[in-house]
């Protein structure tokens, strides 16, 4: 057969259905998702939200973004026309995403999907990272954080006794002391915590991270305070309470009604949480124990020095200098998000795998035509890096909606999810580098297995010869 009609008698790979090739059901996906985003989560019982629509906008966004995808390889195509003219083989590459098969744009969609989500869950884990770093830097301002060595959680079984934290705050290097109790609290039905603390030296040596400021100066004189009371962020969203709005708090004195005065982010319990002037704590539940001491050091005292010798006088208790207890909070973070950049990786290899099988079928439809081919002159070589440049193409197709799907599926796990579930609000955070080497990876990775997919597929023998 003459070597013109071959590669035309090459059956046509299917270009999909109509469904998968509609640039205008991607659109309405995406504006779909657009309008779940903006709906409440739903409320179950205890204070749990469940934010179903959040969830739901995510697939619509992926799935109508996958559809989209597709159209990015004809652009690329046609964009890259000029390396076709200066190269045969990447002229005949060029010429089958002009027109891709229904395999082509599924391999997109499900590697625009993989990087799509990756790339997302790295937004979320930076900018917790950020908004954490931020959070830590304001509220941990003392040069040491004393809790009982037994204490797991804020609760009722680990305390340090009054005399002690008297003690503490008299040591010859404490220049101030803090203390702090809480205690497990019943309300509405819910389990939330109640939070004793001292608000002058509060306002004076620390830096609370506020949602909405207090504008009332009597909140921090215990004198004036007894009836005002500051909510986290999460406590906020969770009872639906917010500043100018009253609390009813059950005590061993009764039930105190409490008007909120300002609302401030807590990112360390997602039950939420209140906090009242510890004088009035203390007359309320006739508590004298705290939960853990803060002390301020003078100029002169090294705090290594100073936390040796309270260990050495208090065994019991769990002493840590500043910059250890940052250290550790930071640690138990990224511990928590490990196993996040584990399934990343997994899910890109496994959208490159779906590239190489995708290419390898393709290959097999075409075997006829890459037999001509060969018999025109064209190297294996070059067989190959058609292939490679084929795939990289679509690498670099699904990376670039991937990256765009990242930005909206970092929004929406950032400010509708994450808020809905645990009443958090973030800062928003673009880790570029992480960026950069996502996309540079998945796109040179596509190339290598796709040149290796070419150079099996270059050897393929003809179904039969003509």
């Amino acid at each position: 057969t003459p070597p013109a009609p071959r590669p035309s008698a090459t059956p046509v790979p299917a270009a999909g259905g109509r469904w998968q090739r509609s640039f205008m059901l991607g659109a309405v996906c995406v504006a779909l998702g657009v309008a779940l985003a903006q709906m409440p989560p739903l409320r179950v019982g205890g204070g749990g939200r469940f934010p179903l629509a959040g969830y739901a906008a995510a697939f619509f966004w992926i799935f109508g973004g996958g559809l989209m995808c597709g159209w990015l390889l004809p652009v690329s195509a046609r964009a890259a026309r000029a390396l076709g003219a200066a190269w045969a083989p990447g002229r005949i590459a060029l010429s089958h995403l002009r027109m891709p098969s229904g395999r082509h744009r599924l391999s997109v969609a499900a590697l625009h999907c993989a990087v799509g989500m990756a790339a997302g869950m790295a937004i979320l884990v930076a900018s917790f990272e950020v908004t954490v770093r931020g959070w830590i830097e304001r509220t941990l301002q003392a040069d040491l954080y004393i809790a009982s060595a037994g204490a797991q959680s804020a609760s009722m079984d680990n305390f340090i006794s009054a005399a002690a934290a008297d003690r503490l705050a008299a040591h010859p290097a404490a220049e101030a002391a803090a203390r702090l109790v809480v205690y497990p609290l019943e309300l509405d039905g819910m389990t939330t915590l109640l939070t004793g603390a001292d608000f002058a030296l509060l306002r004076a040596r620390s830096e609370l991270p506020w949602v909405t400021a207090p504008s009332d100066p009597a909140l921090w004189a215990a004198e004036s305070n007894a009836g005002l009371v500051l909510v986290s962020e999460a406590f906020a969203e969770r009872f639906r309470r917010g500043a100018g709005d009253t609390v009813r708090v059950p005590t061993p004195a009764g039930v105190k009604v409490l008007k909120i005065a300002g609302v401030f982010s807590d990112y360390g319990n997602e039950r939420g949480s209140l906090m009242v002037e510890r004088a009035h704590f203390r007359e309320w539940f006739g508590e004298q124990r705290v939960t853990n001491v803060s002390l301020w050091l003078k100029p002169d005292a090294d705090a290594e020095t100073v936390r040796a010798e309270l260990r050495r006088e208090f065994p019991g208790l769990a002493i840590f200098t500043n910059g250890k207890l940052r250290a550790e909070v930071l640690r138990i973070f990224r511990q928590t998000f490990a196993i996040t950049y584990a399934l990343e990786v997994i899910a890109v290899l496994v959208a490159v795998v779906g590239l190489a099988l995708t290419l390898t079928s393709v290959l097999l439809d075409r075997r006829e035509e890459l037999t001509t081919l060969r018999a025109l002159g064209f190297t294996r070589r070059e067989l190959a890096g058609a292939a490679a440049l084929e795939g990289g193409v679509v690498a670099s197709a699904a990376v670039a909606g991937g990256l765009v799907l990242s930005v909206a599926l970092g929004w929406l796990l950032i400010y509708v999810i994450n808020k809905q579930s645990f009443g958090w609000t973030l800062g928003f955070a673009l880790p570029w580098g992480q960026l950069a080497a996502l996309a540079g990876a998945v796109v040179v990775t596509g190339v290598a297995v796709s040149y290796a997919v070419g150079r099996w597929g270059a050897d393929l023998p003809a179904d039969r010869e003509e």
